[in-house]
């Protein structure tokens, strides 16, 4: 179509998911270490079944957070078209 410019909306998105790829690979191995040290022993006894228990619930969150995201920006940049006409919302997104 005659009068399109590149949409600055999905190329704000294609930044940002490079970001977030980074930082939900960050968020997926962050808790990592304190599971190893748990599965060797680390802590026995008294709350560190309850203490192991809540780490694994929070190491799955971290994971499906990281994972929810970047697939929830995939999917956005995915349906927005690369050029826009002059008058598009998506022009002035930053401003909504």
């Amino acid at each position: 179509m005659a009068g399109e410019v590149p949409n600055p909306y999905k190329a704000a998105i294609g930044r940002a998911l490079g970001t977030v790829r980074g930082q939900a690979t960050s968020a997926e191995t962050a808790l990592d270490s304190a599971k190893k040290a748990f599965a060797a022993g680390a802590w026995t006894g008294g709350t560190s079944d309850a203490f192991s228990a809540d780490l694994n619930g929070r190491d799955t969150a971290a994971k499906n957070g990281a994972h929810g995201c970047v697939t929830e920006l995939e999917g956005m940049y995915k349906k927005e078209p690369d050029k826009v006409e002059p008058d598009a919302w998506q022009i002035h997104w930053h401003n909504l």
